[in-house]
């Protein structure tokens, strides 16, 4: 396998060729393309409307063909017969035995219902990123889960987490764009809602320590430690379910703010009964809520 490999596969629709050198502002490292057409494309059709249509995704392709060479990046055209689900089954395990270790990436924006369902349904065996043209210009990615998101989702001092980010990043008319919650303010906020997932044996009282005081409910055991809550934004900006960049001012001090995974992942994942935080944010998204 060359180092970095990055496989692009493309479902095949009138449009891909806009799409296909769109993509690589967004994905600059595509090192082969594979595009999978259906083959009904590949026959004539009575219909004048059909037909149009079959004429326009086979020009798309070959300008996608033409754009590829250009850039000199392998280009295999697929068939896919019916029914779409092992024919589509069938590509894909060939490309990955060809390709073992790479990155792949999927642009479902074209395509029957059926070809991108199929291939939609392979994404976590091939560990692939998915993109669609919402707007039939540029592609976007679509939110994936990992199958351990909702696993991780099930410890509330996550939820705690996401929500805060979520409370707090609302662009404003200061504020283009998703503004960035400080570290330090993020520990403030989560601390008083953490709740240990495993108990631990109590150290023997030191006389010469101060007691702390919690506030009432909270116990030793219940208090959050930085190294705890280092943990944890680690492992949220691993999942993609957050990100992380250093402050303009003082590179010592670490931003957050929550990704469109890791906002879809609260929205399905998240329980009201977890905190008010949570109960709050999830509730202004019910049907009848302030939110969307």
């Amino acid at each position: 396998m060359p180092p970095d490999e990055h496989v692009h596969i493309v479902s095949a629709g009138e449009n891909i060729h806009v799409a296909y050198p769109a993509i690589f502002r967004t994905l600059p490292t595509i090192t082969s393309t594979y595009v999978l057409t259906d083959s009904a494309v590949r026959e004539f059709s009575p219909g004048p409307e059909t037909q149009r249509h079959r004429v326009a995704v086979r020009n798309a392709v070959a300008a996608v063909k033409e754009i590829a060479a250009s850039l000199s990046i392998p280009f295999t055209s697929e068939t896919v017969y019916p029914p779409a689900y092992p024919s589509v089954r069938t590509i894909l395990t060939k490309i990955h035995r060809e390709h073992p270790g790479a990155r792949f990436t999927l642009d479902l924006s074209g395509g029957s219902a059926a070809l991108c369902t199929a291939l939609f349904s392979f994404v976590p065996w091939l560990g692939g990123e998915v993109y669609s043209a919402f707007d039939g210009k540029v592609p976007g990615i679509v939110p994936v889960p990992d199958p351990g998101t909702k696993s991780m989702l099930a410890n509330p001092n996550y939820q705690t987490i996401l929500a805060v980010l979520i409370r707090n990043n609302r662009p404003s008319n200061e504020t283009p764009g998703l503004p960035w919650v400080p570290r330090h303010y993020l520990f403030t906020q989560v601390w008083p809602y953490y709740l240990r997932s495993r108990t631990r044996s109590s150290l023997p009282a030191d006389p010469q320590k101060p007691v702390p005081r919690y506030r009432r409910g909270r116990t030793q055991a219940n208090d959050l430690s930085q190294q705890t809550f280092s943990s944890y934004m680690m492992k949220l900006r691993v999942a993609g379910l957050v990100e992380e960049a250093q402050d303009k001012k003082n590179r010592k001090v670490k931003n957050y703010r929550v990704t469109d995974p890791g906002e879809t992942a609260f929205r399905f994942f998240a329980d009201t009964a977890t905190n008010s935080i949570v109960k709050t944010i999830l509730e202004e998204w019910a049907p009848g809520g302030p939110g969307t």
